[in-house]
Formats: C-alpha cells, sequence, structure tokens
C-alpha cells in the first residue's frame, strides 16, 4: 500500500502541488524573479487557482481544497520569507 492510496489520490497530488510550489517560489527568488512578498503572493493564488480548477469539482469543494493548499504552504512561506530578504508593503 502505498501513501496514495491511503489518503487518496487527489489528496497526494494537493501535497505534491504545495511542496513543488514551495520549490518553486523559492528557486525564483534566488533567481531574483521575485523582489517583493506581494508578487508571491499573487503568484501563489494565481497558482493555486488554476490547479484547483483542473479538479472539476463543485465550488465548495474548490473553496477547502484552496484553503486546505494555503494552510500547508504558510509555514514554509513564512520561513523561505525569513531566509530571503524579500521587500513588502506596509
Amino acid at each position: 500500500m502505498q501513501i496514495a492510496d491511503y489518503i487518496g489520490r487527489t489528496e497526494f497530488d494537493m501535497i505534491h502541488f504545495s511542496l513543488s510550489l514551495i520549490k518553486e517560489i523559492d528557486y525564483k527568488i534566488k533567481q531574483k524573479v521575485f523582489f517583493y512578498q506581494n508578487q508571491v503572493s499573487s503568484f501563489i493564488n494565481d497558482q493555486v487557482e488554476r490547479y484547483v480548477h483542473t479538479l472539476h469539482v463543485k465550488g465548495s469543494l474548490q473553496y477547502v481544497y484552496k484553503a486546505e493548499i494555503h494552510k500547508m504552504i504558510t509555514p514554509k512561506l513564512k520561513m523561505l520569507f525569513e531566509k530571503h530578504c524579500l521587500f513588502h508593503c506596509v
């Protein structure tokens, strides 16, 4: 039995998507593509919206999936912001 069989394929894909998104953001910060925290937030929102739209589920479930993805990403994102010096709007 694999993890995807235990927790479900969709949930496993959401975890994989979240981790790959964090890796992509870290790479783009290192490559100086992102300079502002607002750029990162907009990028995350766009990517999450696109990902959830591909799942073809009802709107209420899309909302729950978006919230869960943001919940997984937020702690790692805070660590990235501490690691890299990005500008942010006050």
